[in-house]
């Protein structure tokens, strides 16, 4: 995984007070999207990450239950079962803590974890692929979570190699990104029209709709 360091001129207070209007800012904007553009990004974004993981073949998938705002890909699961994928959901054990992940299994029961979000309640286990939700996003391969750290926090503790997908609304992108050192880039990101592959120099778009 790639990350920025913070220049030695800058700040380190700098990037952080930035992300937070940015979070304010794209939040507000997340939960304005109209309830048919909602609809079309969550079947058009499912569409796309079916195709990125059909490339990547059969692994461990950890999906996400979406809060306000987040793209819903709650539906593809149901593919993915089908196709003989493992599912799993993140759970918070702890604030400030790294995420566990949880085997996601058809027509079992979700429950609250630590921070009162649904989680899937089978054995744990660690995913080889990880999607995302993200408050916003730019093509260098930067995410915009929710502010808790978890998934970076995470990324940064797993001992094995893990590719990461993000998943955000077109309209949610953001130019230029207040990138901190512990900031990893994603392996793909995709939106309602298009999977992105970061690069620091150059995206490569290999899909659009």
């Amino acid at each position: 995984m790639n990350s920025v360091n913070t220049p030695a001129t800058q700040p380190a207070t700098l990037p952080v007070a930035e992300k937070a209007l940015l979070r304010s800012m794209f939040r507000h904007r997340s939960r304005v999207i109209p309830a048919d553009l909602a609809a079309t990004t969550s079947f058009k974004a499912a569409n796309l990450v079916r195709t990125v993981l059909a490339g990547l073949g059969q692994g461990v998938i950890a999906l996400y239950i979406p809060r306000r705002g987040e793209v819903d890909l709650t539906h593809l699961a149901e593919d993915l079962w089908q196709a003989g994928q493992t599912v799993c959901l993140p759970r918070v054990v702890l604030r400030g803590h790294p995420l566990v992940f949880n085997i996601w299994e058809p027509q079992t029961r979700l429950e609250p974890d630590a921070l009162g979000l649904k989680a899937a309640t089978g054995d744990e286990i660690t995913p080889t692929v990880i999607v995302m939700p993200m408050a916003g996003y730019n093509r260098q391969g930067y995410r915009l979570g929710s502010g808790g750290g978890y998934y970076d926090h995470t990324l940064a503790t797993l001992r094995q190699p893990v590719t990461t997908i993000g998943v955000s609304y077109t309209e949610l992108e953001i130019p230029s990104f207040p990138a901190e050192p512990h900031d990893h880039t994603l392996s793909y990101i995709i939106t309602g029209k298009e999977v992105i592959i970061p690069t620091l120099l150059a995206p490569e778009i290999v899909h659009t709709i």
